[in-house]
């Protein structure tokens, strides 16, 4: 039998004995600063990828930057 061949059988098949697996947390990485968050598997990652902490930071850099162009 070849890899990729159509007479491959699946798990199910072949009886094999499963059980469920759960998840306790899941783990994402922020795109700013690489750390890792965790989060629960009922909750989605927010898109883009940022934790609140480099959220807050850019929040406040931005702030930071209109009120010196205001001045």
């Amino acid at each position: 039998m070849t890899h990729g061949s159509s007479s491959t059988q699946s798990a199910n098949e072949l009886d094999l004995p499963t059980r469920p697996v759960t998840w306790a947390s899941v783990q994402w990485i922020c795109l700013v600063c690489g750390g890792a968050e965790e989060i629960s598997p009922e909750e989605e990652a927010p898109t883009p990828p940022i934790c609140p902490t480099c959220h807050q930071l850019a929040v406040a850099e931005t702030l930071a930057t209109l009120l010196a162009v205001r001045r």
